[in-house]
């Protein structure tokens, strides 16, 4: 074959072989989608922020961002800028500008583009987080009485996202898993209020742009009178003394005072400690009855009662044990002397004559013989 068929064919084959390349590289092509969507972000003015967005496409797709519909400068486009556009695409907020008028808030799209076409993201809102001072309601100060329900109410500072809320009782954070407190978007509930649950209260309001504290409210757990201690009976002797005891609680503190049941306290005889315990000395048979501890504060009045017995010596008209043995004592003391006596035969009375030297009627009663039968000198 001559020389210039042989290189004419070569250059045919060659083209053939660059259409067949160029049909192979056009087949892989393919116009942009967006795998990662960006999402609404919430960021604090001065800290860093990331919206994401994630493309593919052949040949690579140019991503560009637009906020508000407007495009989006970036360093690539000004080296002084706090936006840069990282190599997946996503946008990078090295600090959020909050000036009027060239703000970064807004509704940011992410738009992939190259010679096949062109794909969107779908949009998402970044925010600056926000936390306005004043608070929409502030909790006010509850007065309760023991094991009622106490509601404290609290409506935080409008803010960017939502605040949340807890309470904080004398500057410590309550512990919201004991069950005893109950916290709800606006509210603190005690369902049975304890004397321990007085104190301070306050509302805290918290989101990514930092925390409010309301105004303190505070809470006064009051209690009823309640016995800690009754009084018990006691049984006395005469001339002794005696104490019946009383413990009260309640707040306010109640004020405790004593009364006879049927009569007076003893003038002069009895005080009333700090402890309200109620003491009365060398007691009588008089002093004998019911006592009364009474309590008392703005909301109720109690009592209670005990009963004291005091006992005479003589009081069972006994002949027998302690008091017998001092009769027989004084009968030894006493020197009877008999001068003669005279028996009659047709009479049961013996005559006796006697000289006593003290406490004749005494020792006559001991022996049996009434002191009327006493009669000029003589026993009969």
């Amino acid at each position: 074959m001559a020389p210039a068929q042989i290189a004419l064919q070569g250059l045919l084959l060659g083209a053939a072989l660059l259409q067949l390349d160029g049909s192979k590289s056009r087949s892989e092509e393919f116009p942009p989608y967006i795998i990662d969507h960006p999402t609404d972000l919430v960021v604090r003015w001065d800290q860093p922020a990331t919206l994401n967005c994630r493309v593919a496409g052949s040949p690579a797709p140019i991503i560009n961002w637009h906020r508000n519909g407007e495009y989006v400068e970036t360093s690539k486009d000004n080296v002084y800028s706090q936006r840069t556009l990282l190599p997946d695409g996503s946008l990078f907020f090295l600090r959020l500008n909050q000036r009027k008028g060239q703000s970064d808030e807004g509704v940011y799209t992410c738009i992939a583009t190259n010679h096949l076409g062109t794909a969107s993201s779908r949009n998402a809102t970044l925010y600056v987080a926000a936390l306005q001072e004043d608070f929409q309601l502030q909790p006010s100060d509850v007065v309760v009485i023991v094991g009622e329900q106490a509601a404290l109410e609290c409506v935080p500072p409008r803010g960017r996202p939502e605040p949340t809320i807890s309470w904080r009782k004398d500057g410590v954070l309550i512990n919201q898993k004991t069950g005893h407190y109950e916290v709800s978007s606006r509210k603190l509930l005690l369902r049975h209020t304890q004397r321990s649950d007085a104190g301070r209260y306050v509302c805290v309001a918290s989101n990514q742009a930092g925390e409010r504290e309301s105004k303190a409210a505070l809470v006064t757990v009051l209690e009823k009178p309640a016995f800690t201690r009754r009084p018990s009976d006691v049984v006395a002797k005469s001339g002794s003394a005696v104490q019946l005891g009383c413990g009260v609680q309640g707040d306010p503190e109640p004020h405790v005072w004593w009364n006879k049941e049927h009569g007076e306290l003893p003038w002069g005889r009895y005080e009333v400690d700090e402890e309200n315990t109620l003491r009365i000395w060398r007691v009588t048979a008089l002093d004998s009855g019911r006592y009364i501890c009474m309590a008392q504060n703005q909301l109720g009045t109690i009592s209670a009662k005990a009963t004291l017995t005091v006992q005479e010596p003589l009081d069972t008209g006994q002949m027998e044990g302690e008091w017998a043995k001092d009769v027989l004592q004084e009968l030894m003391d006493v020197q009877l002397y008999l001068d003669n006596s005279t028996v009659l035969r047709s009479s049961s009375a013996v005559y006796l004559h006697w000289k006593v030297s003290e406490q004749p009627p005494l020792v006559l009663n001991a022996l049996g013989i009434p002191s009327a039968h006493l009669r000029d000198g003589r026993v009969w």
